[in-house]
């Protein structure tokens, strides 16, 4: 055979292979039916056993713990509903930096392999347990325990695991139960969302459930003197809700800012007894019989990633003695640095999730305000329920302190800090109200901020109906 010959019998193979059907290529993977699947893990966080001290979180600098009532858990949710899906932690914990997500974010993906999935990590903001943001060490002073962290981290990788292995189809349902007289608001106005908002997946096999909460209240039932390990409320009520029902559940904290909180009802107060009647409450609300509708199945995630002027510098100071981990950047704010975060969006059927970096005051998400805002020369953004609505989406679940922590964000119209010592001290306005929240806050610009990033996420996601 010549050349020539040779080059011809070469392109016709190469032009039979362009024919369907030739050679061995494998035929493109048929799709899954659209169907709900989810699947749940669970695992326990160690205390380490050290000689270095373990600070408790979420009130005094330098307090120690003295005991373990229960341990803290990571508790996680795979769902997906044919295509790509979503796996979403529970930690309890006061919160993570989004550095720490990050990492666990990367220990995680090994475990998906070619699975499209996105990740997302919230802490439950119990105030029992030990210091994961560094903030309540001796002052100055890093007040998390590199060996807790490290058992944090693995716990997530263990539930992350076991949730994957766990996975089942079956229906998804949403609902809402009330829970009246429970929650109490410390600052004007008086705005909280009384809800439980639950969603309840039954696998068709018939075995246990999951069941996804969301509650705005601060999960600090034990109260302020309480130096013991412990989930708090959340823990107590997701027990209640397995102990009766069989079903696995998980907890995550709504719009908590301001700063709402579970009553106490105990007189005289006894933070153990008052952690019981708490979660008892609340798993009679979430055990209710609250209508229920099923959900279609349907899933995708929405992420913008966005940045927030850091006019904290107290914060800054923490960021450069490398105890906060969050991504600094040039910015325009009073320190002229700004943290990066993110928000995200859950679609689910026709409900959604809402996923906030930080402690969201209820009426930056369904409106309202002060009567008579102590800085009246600011303009708070849009409600992020009107944001939603206009993209309609009118069902949707939020959740806080989700892949960040940000502190709180404020009402602009009603942001004060104390001219003399701003972010150190909190301001006393001669009309008595109270502005404690602003010293845990990034800054003025973070309710704006988050609103503008919830506006670029629908038109990113093509949801906008602008």
């Amino acid at each position: 055979m010549n050349r020539t010959s040779k080059r011809l019998l070469a392109a016709s193979l190469v032009l039979l292979c362009l024919v369907p059907g030739c050679g061995k290529a494998e035929p493109p993977e048929t799709p899954r039916e659209a169907v709900w699947r989810a699947g749940f893990g669970c695992a326990a966080i160690p205390v380490p056993e050290t000689q270095e001290p373990l600070y408790i979180a979420g009130y005094h600098n330098g307090w120690e713990i003295t005991g373990i009532r229960d341990l803290q858990e990571v508790r996680a949710l795979w769902l997906d509903a044919g295509g790509d899906g979503v796996l979403i932690l529970s930690v309890d914990c006061v919160g993570l930096g989004s550095d720490t997500v990050v990492a666990i974010r990367d220990e995680i993906k090994p475990l998906l392999g070619n699975e499209a999935a996105a990740v997302h990590v919230a802490a439950t903001h119990t105030h029992a347990g030990l210091d994961t943001l560094g903030l309540w060490g001796p002052v100055g002073m890093d007040g998390k325990n590199p060996l807790f962290m490290e058992n944090l981290h693995a716990a997530c990788v263990s539930a992350a695991r076991e949730a994957l292995a766990d996975r089942k189809t079956g229906r998804l349902y949403r609902s809402d139960a009330a829970t009246e007289e429970l929650q109490r608001d410390s600052r004007d106005p008086q705005i909280y969302d009384t809800a439980l908002h639950l969603l309840r997946f039954a696998p068709d096999d018939g075995g246990p459930g999951i069941r996804l909460v969301s509650y705005g209240a601060h999960a600090e039932s034990l109260r302020g003197a309480n130096t013991r390990v412990s989930r708090d409320y959340p823990g107590v009520l997701c027990d209640l809700i397995a102990e009766r029902t069989g079903d696995r559940a998980l907890f995550f904290a709504g719009a908590v800012g301001g700063l709402i909180m579970t009553k106490e009802f105990v007189s005289p107060f006894d933070a153990e007894e008052n952690l019981l009647v708490t979660g008892e409450k609340l798993a009679a609300a979430a055990l209710s019989g609250a209508p229920e509708r099923e959900l279609e199945p349907g899933l995708s995630d929405h992420t913008v990633s966005f940045t927030v002027p850091l006019d904290n510098t107290v914060f800054l100071y923490y960021k450069f003695l490398g105890i906060l981990g969050n991504e600094a950047m040039s910015g325009s704010g009073a320190t002229e640095y700004a943290l990066k975060s993110r928000l995200s969006l859950v679609r689910l059927g026709d409900a959604s999730l809402l996923l906030l970096p930080g402690e969201i005051f209820p009426e930056l998400i369904t409106g309202g305000g002060r009567e008579n805002p102590s800085n009246p020369g600011a303009s708070d953004p849009e409600p992020l329920q009107s944001i939603l609505s206009r993209a309609g989406i009118t069902d949707f679940i939020p959740i806080g302190l989700a892949d960040d922590e940000l502190g709180y964000i404020v009402p602009p119209s009603d942001y004060l800090v104390d001219e003399t010592a701003p972010y150190l001290n909190a301001a006393e306005p001669e009309d008595g109200s109270r502005h404690y929240e602003e010293t845990n806050s990034v800054g003025i610009g973070c309710a704006g901020a988050l609103a503008g990033a919830l506006e670029d996420l629908l038109k990113s996601a093509r949801l906008s109906q602008e």
